[in-house]
């Protein structure tokens, strides 16, 4: 199978010849709390877990997960076993909080 050699050509049209540069915003990000009625799940290490791969597969993990059909919200599970969805919009800033699923215990 011979290898393709590609040359990537500059389009002048995309170009702005009046760009300046980039400038850092200082603007504070907006932060928001919310009360749970259950605490949000983590996942705790062992004593005989502390390696450098499990530090990097459990202490990177973010518990909240964006939602592929929903631009503005977000998933995570809480203690109980439930998978929530967190809808924030910038504009009224207020959090809205839906239960996706819920874990009955048959025991």
């Amino acid at each position: 199978m011979a290898v393709s050699n590609y040359s990537l050509k500059v389009n002048r049209d995309l170009l702005d010849p009046h760009f300046e540069s980039y400038r850092l915003s200082l603007d504070a990000i907006p932060t928001y709390t919310i009360e749970l009625d259950a605490a949000v799940e983590e996942l705790k290490l062992k004593d005989s877990q502390y390696t450098l791969e499990h530090m990097q597969a459990f202490g990177m993990f973010n518990y909240l997960h964006l939602d592929p059909w929903y631009e503005d919200s977000v998933l995570f599970v809480d203690c109980k076993g439930r998978v929530l969805s967190l809808n924030v919009t910038l504009v009224s800033a207020t959090p809205l909080i839906n239960y996706c699923f819920v874990s009955v215990s048959l025991f």
